[in-house]
């Protein structure tokens, strides 16, 4: 007879899960408040090393095919046989980039970030004010 304990395993991790789905609405309002404020800062951040560096960095992903062994597939219990197995590999390389034009962009994400930072605000106050601290 298996353990009392485990019987209510899954009542439990559906529960658990149920109530991590559950957010507070305060933090999901800030968190959309400031969601293209936080993109345009990684944008600047990511151009600012692509200028500091001279080139940019791409990076691809691709699935590569691995041949491996599988036991018990088929019609044959517990038999060796061979399986292929797909698996993601990512790799990264420089690509030349204009940097006047980097220069170009970073310039135009910063006059963008200052305009969000003034609406971010206004919209994380309309937050707090629609979802006030307990």
């Amino acid at each position: 007879m298996p353990y009392a304990g485990t019987m209510n395993r899954p009542l439990a991790l559906t529960a658990l899960l149920m109530l991590a789905a559950c957010t507070d609405p305060r933090q999901a309002c800030l968190k959309e408040a400031s969601k293209d404020l936080n993109v345009v800062q990684a944008l600047i951040a990511d151009t600012e090393a692509t200028i500091s560096r001279g080139y940019a960095i791409q990076t691809e992903t691709r699935n590569v095919i691995y041949t491996d062994f599988c036991i018990g597939t088929g019609g044959r219990k517990g038999g060796f046989q061979f399986c292929n197995r797909s698996q993601p590999v990512t790799s990264e390389k420089p690509v030349a980039v204009d940097l006047n034009e980097e220069r170009r962009k970073l310039r135009s994400l910063k006059r963008k970030e200052a305009e969000l930072q003034s609406r971010t605000l206004r919209d994380m106050r309309r937050c707090e004010l629609t979802h006030p601290t307990r």
